[in-house]
This record gives C-alpha cells, sequence and structure tokens, in this order.
C-alpha cells in the first residue's frame, strides 16, 4: 500500500499541468484496477480446476486471453479443458461471459450501444475514448452495434419459438 501511494504521490509532483495531472493519476488506477482484476480472474481459473476435473475434464494447457473490459484491455492466462467426446472449455471464460472470439465484455458493449443510440459512430467513438480506458474506432462501433442486432434477432427468434410451443401445449391441454 505505501508504494501506491508513493506512486501517487510521485505522479502528483510530477505533473505542472491540471489536466495532466489527472490524466495522469487516472491512467495509473486504470492501470492497477486492470492488474488486480487479472490477478483476480487468475485465482478464479484455478479454483475452478477442482470442479471442473469431477465433471471428467483434463487440462489441456493454458492460453492467454485478453478482453477490453469498461477498465480497458485486460490479458490474462487461464486454463482449457478437454475431454473425450465433449467440446473442450473454458470455464473462466464462461463465467466471466466472454465469448469465443469476442474482444470486449458485455459492459464495455453495452456502454458503446448506449452511446451509439444517441450518438453517431464517429461521436460514439470519440465520447469512448474520451471517457473510458479503451480505445476503439467508428469503424468498430458499427461492427459491435451489427453484433449486437444479430444477437438480440437470434435470441427474438428463440423466444419466439418457445412461446410458440408454449402456446400449442396450452391449447392441446384444453382441448383434454
Amino acid at each position: 500500500m505505501e508504494s501506491i501511494i508513493a506512486d501517487i504521490v510521485k505522479i502528483i509532483k510530477s505533473e505542472n499541468n491540471v489536466i495532466a495531472r489527472e490524466k495522469a493519476l487516472m491512467c495509473y488506477f486504470f492501470d492497477l484496477i486492470r492488474e488486480l482484476i487479472k490477478l483476480a480472474l487468475e485465482e478464479v481459473d484455478a479454483g475452478l480446476v477442482e470442479e471442473t476435473k469431477k465433471q471428467g475434464y483434463q487440462i489441456e494447457k493454458k492460453n492467454k486471453r485478453s478482453v477490453v473490459t469498461a477498465f480497458g484491455e485486460i490479458s490474462y492466462w487461464r486454463r482449457r479443458y478437454v475431454c473425450p467426446g465433449k467440446k473442450a472449455q473454458y470455464p473462466l471464460d464462461k463465467l466471466m461471459g466472454y465469448d469465443k472470439y469476442k474482444r470486449y465484455s458485455v459492459l464495455a458493449v453495452k456502454d458503446v450501444l448506449q452511446v451509439s443510440a444517441v450518438a453517431t459512430y464517429r461521436n460514439t467513438a470519440l465520447a469512448v475514448n474520451t471517457l473510458s480506458c479503451f480505445k476503439i474506432s467508428h469503424s468498430q462501433v458499427g461492427k459491435l452495434i451489427v453484433q449486437a442486432g444479430k444477437q438480440i434477432k437470434a435470441q427474438q427468434q428463440s423466444e419466439e419459438r418457445y412461446d410458440g410451443i408454449t402456446q400449442k401445449k396450452k391449447g392441446a391441454s384444453a382441448l383434454s
């Protein structure tokens, strides 16, 4: 804790410009938060070993993953598990809601989508880049919106199918 305070004091004393000082402090704290989250994720991953092995899985290897969160990009190591006859999995990614091949966390995407609902892609990128600890381009904003739209549409179709099945069952039981 003393080294953290010493780092903060050093930042405060080293910057003459008020805005640069506050920005340097913000970056320092976000770096610290990302490091703490990384360590916590790796500890949670280690805690999932026993539970996952009880399901018949074995550790195949450890892979590094990077995800852009509301705090910025976090890189961490997690275990990949395999089991004969079952799909390989990363239990930590599943727990955190980090989809395969997706670079952004659910909260980061939600934040981008909320801004994009009232702004252009360029203005959304500007707002996100200014107010958060990660950078995004206007074209990436557009891609996230398209991906989210596809997910929402698929979810709605799935719900419609479920509603259709339950309505048929209710109708069938009424005839009995």
